[in-house]
Formats: structure tokens, C-alpha cells, sequence
């Protein structure tokens, strides 16, 4: 059987995560709970979710060289995800985290090494591009690096945007993607419309796949998600759970999409996985720490 590659390119953050009641007002000094300290960042979350899961998953990548690079790679590397190809330089990225009791979160980035990403770094790895299945892409790394991704590897591997942070995306550019993810937030600065509701997402899927005509994810957090392809458009509800923490819910519902599609589930199949994935995840506080193994997910029926 083929073993399947995945590569992420992406950002690693070594994540602070304060836990408190509410966040503080202008020039209020609030106490906070609990702190955990710990991996993080887009790239490296999706990367961790799809090695847990068993895929042979690589992280390109830059860490800066200090401790919290360190941290980072060594992390990466008890989770089992490939840290060959990152790359050290400058000051390591930094998540600051605030997650209040009903699970909700307030983060801020610090860029660092992320954004020190150049050109030469992915003609690097060309033979590693080349021979994926998957090429995960997000947006807390240079822009210029997607898109030179997406414009040179669209024939070689199936490709996934998650469009987070949201940014303005050439349409051109879209178009080659295989899969666009977003949240609400994300789709809503995409077409300057609201969508914080199901049905505005279907409006939204409609709108942005009319334009792009590539696959459209949004997921609703508690909502779940909604899907439009060139076949159909449905909603698939979440699954119900007590959320203690949401930081990385997402990277783990992307993790859990390259799993399903990887296995030839159809697409309806994937996003329920996709959603218990991630649904396991929020039980739990911290980063790519809570995300399930492959073992843990092993409760829908249908597939």
C-alpha cells in the first residue's frame, strides 16, 4: 500500500496559554488562573494532527535559535512529524494566549523566525514538494511563499489553503487550490459579508466557489461546518461536547481532512471525522498536546 506524504509549510510558535475568567479592561491588572507553555502555530498544529493520525507527515519551517527553537523542533519530533527541513534563524514566533472559561480564546503572534521564509528555501526542497500527496499551506508565513507553492506545485499534489489569518488572495491564485478552509471570520472578510449564522455560510460557500470554483470549507466552531463542491453543498453539525479549550480546534479539523481524503472517504464521511477530530480536541486544554492519536478516533460508525 502507498504510504502517504504530507508537507506542511508553515509557522511553529512556541505558545504561552493564560487561563482566566475574562480578559482585562484598559489599564486593569488581572490575575489569571493557570498557565500551560507549549507548541504551537498553524503549520506545526496541522503537522502534528496528520502525524498523529499516522500519516509520514514533513514540517518546512524556521525556528529562531534560541530555546523556545529548541522546544519547537523537539516537540515536532516526539509527535512524530519529520523536522529535518526546519530551518533555524533569529528569534523563534511566540503565541500569546488568553482562554476564558467558556473555552473561547484572544491570541497574539509574535512573527519572528516565520516570517524570515524565502524563496530559496522552498527551491530547497523541490524533490520533497514534488513528491507529496498533500501540500498544507496557511497564512503565518510570508505571502509570497503560498503563492509561489500554489503556482508551481498545483499539478504534483492535492492543495489545501487554510486562508488564516485571512488575507486577500489573488483569484488566480485560489482557483488552483484543491481546498479552501476558513472560519466565519475568515470567509466573511473574503467576500465583505457577514456570515455568522448557517445559513449566511452557505451564501458564503456559494459566493467564494462561484469565484474559485475549488472546493470551500467553513466551519462554524459549535455550528459546524459547511461544504460546497462542484457536485453539492450540505451542513454537517458538529459534535456535541463540553469545550474546555478551543486553541488549535481548527489545525486539528484540518489534520483530521487530509485523513479522511487520504483514506478515500467520500467527502461527506471526511468532514464527520474531520469534526470528531476536532470535537476530542476542544475536551481538553493546551495546544497540539490535546490532539487525538489516530486509536482515540475510532467511534464513527459510518466509515
Amino acid at each position: 500500500m502507498k504510504k502517504i506524504k504530507v508537507v506542511v509549510v508553515g509557522s511553529l510558535n512556541y505558545d504561552l496559554i493564560l487561563t482566566q475568567e475574562r480578559l482585562p479592561y484598559k489599564g486593569e491588572t488581572l490575575y489569571a488562573d493557570d498557565l500551560i507553555q507549549g507548541p504551537g502555530g498553524k503549520g506545526a498544529n496541522q503537522a502534528v494532527q496528520c502525524a498523529k493520525l499516522g500519516l509520514e507527515t514533513t514540517l518546512l519551517g524556521k525556528v529562531g535559535s534560541d530555546r523556545f527553537g529548541d522546544a519547537l523542533i523537539g516537540s515536532m519530533q516526539s509527535a512524530g512529524v519529520n523536522a529535518d527541513k526546519i530551518k533555524r534563524k533569529g528569534q523563534s514566533g511566540l503565541g500569546l494566549v488568553n482562554v476564558l472559561y467558556d473555552g473561547d480564546y484572544h491570541s497574539t503572534i509574535l512573527k519572528g523566525a516565520n516570517y524570515t521564509m524565502n524563496i530559496e528555501d522552498i527551491e530547497n526542497e523541490t524533490e520533497l514538494l514534488k513528491s507529496a500527496d498533500y501540500i498544507i499551506l496557511q497564512q503565518e508565513i510570508p505571502q509570497f511563499i503560498n503563492e509561489y507553492i500554489i503556482e508551481n506545485y498545483n499539478k504534483n499534489a492535492t492543495l489545501i489553503l487554510n486562508n488564516a489569518p485571512a488575507r486577500n488572495v489573488k483569484l488566480d491564485t485560489l482557483q488552483l487550490l484543491d481546498y479552501l478552509v476558513v472560519n466565519e471570520t475568515e470567509a466573511e472578510f473574503m467576500i465583505d459579508k457577514k456570515v455568522d449564522n448557517i445559513d449566511q455560510a452557505f451564501e458564503a460557500a456559494q459566493q467564494l466557489h462561484s469565484k474559485i470554483h475549488t472546493t470551500v470549507i467553513i466551519t462554524l466552531g459549535k455550528s459546524g461546518v459547511v461544504l460546497k463542491d462542484n457536485k453539492n453543498i450540505f451542513h454537517v453539525p458538529s459534535h456535541e461536547v463540553k469545550a474546555v479549550d478551543t486553541t488549535g480546534a481548527g489545525d486539528s479539523f484540518i489534520g483530521g481532512i487530509v485523513y479522511g481524503l487520504s483514506q478515500g472517504y467520500s467527502i461527506n464521511d471526511t468532514i464527520h471525522f474531520a469534526n470528531h477530530v476536532s470535537s476530542l480536541t476542544v475536551k481538553n486544554k493546551g495546544g497540539s498536546e490535546s490532539f487525538p492519536l489516530l486509536k482515540d478516533c475510532v467511534e464513527i460508525d459510518r466509515l
